[in-house]
């Protein structure tokens, strides 16, 4: 018997329909992108930092940049510890003459600079820092409250085949991008629907485990070669699509798990997805949780369980 396991995790921390304008010639961030064919499309109340007047002085004095992060009714504060980051960096600080730091409501960036030369040592979005936490980065600290933050209203769910997540969602018009813009509200007075709208761009991860019930089984040893990777992907979409219910998503593959392009036509008995990042989406219909796996592969991610021959889907929840 052949079962799978496949983990959803982002190639880019997310990132806002503004943004996404911003990035869209970097060409560091178009090849992560680029690693992409499987992306959601979700909003949530409009996020910010804030600094208290003494901010700078702290930095000269500390080297801490210390904040006040909101979104919506809610807001945690937390700080960027610039020594740690070096050392994360493997950085000395003795090969640094000086810092050059930028701080706004939307992007915290901080340069490291030598002799003549001025280069990024990091940079937070709003976004960013959530990502960061996720993976336990030991120069942020507080917001230990930053999964009530990590909450979006999922739009849209979306595949690319031929092309990848990038050209498909940001360079080539998107027509349900576009029709999100016009027609959603913003959750936060004063703010826009751009800068709500947050994209996630996910790469799919699989684990294979085979199991000897019956005879021909043993057929099955030895073998490691999965399915196409896109099968995977046009898989995923349905799953996700058929649980979650989001509301731009036209075609619900209501026949799910029947599909001519996914995995019900291969050898795959039963098979799984989840989400293997800090991210919970909602729905009218239905939620579901991801967590980041620990260093033992440990999680109490949600996941959806695909069994073929019980012609079964359900939304298994692990945490209580």
């Amino acid at each position: 018997m052949r079962s799978q396991l496949h983990n959803l995790e982002l190639v880019y921390p997310p990132i806002s329909n503004q943004e996404a304008e911003w990035l869209k010639s970097d060409l560091e961030v178009i090849e992560r992108l680029k690693q992409s064919n499987l992306y959601f499309i979700a909003q949530k109340p409009e996020s910010k930092f804030d600094f208290a007047n003494d901010v700078v002085q702290k930095i000269e004095d500390d080297k801490i940049i210390e904040f006040s992060y909101s979104s919506g009714d809610s807001t945690t504060f937390g700080s960027i510890n610039i020594i740690e980051l070096l050392n994360y960096q493997n950085i000395d600080i003795s090969d640094i003459d000086d810092f050059e730091i930028e701080i706004g409501d939307k992007l915290i960036r901080i340069w490291k600079i030598r002799k003549e030369s001025k280069e990024i040592l990091d940079w937070f979005t709003t976004e960013k820092i959530l990502h960061d936490l996720g993976r336990s980065k030991p120069f942020i600290h507080g917001m230990n409250d930053f999964r009530k933050f990590t909450k979006y209203n999922l739009h849209y769910i979306g595949i690319s085949k031929k092309d990848d997540s990038f050209k498909r969602l940001i360079i080539k018009p998107h027509d349900k991008r576009l029709r999100i813009l016009s027609n959603e509200h913003p959750l936060s007075t004063g703010s826009r629907v751009t800068d709500e709208m947050i994209m996630f761009f996910f790469k799919i991860y699989t684990l294979e485990f085979k199991q000897i019930l019956v005879s021909s089984d043993f057929d099955e040893i030895g073998k490691t070669e999965l399915e196409d990777e896109i099968r995977i992907i046009a898989d995923a979409e349905k799953a996700f699509v058929n649980v979650l219910n989001a509301n731009y998503n036209e075609i619900k593959f209501k026949d799910y798990p029947y599909s001519k392009d996914g995995l019900f036509k291969t050898s795959v008995d039963r098979y799984a997805f989840s989400i293997n990042d800090d991210l919970e989406f909602l729905t009218d219909d239905n939620t579901i949780y991801g967590e980041r796996q620990d260093k033992l592969g440990q999680s109490e991610s949600d996941f959806i369980s695909i069994n073929k021959e019980a012609n079964l889907v359900e939304l298994v929840k692990i945490r209580k």
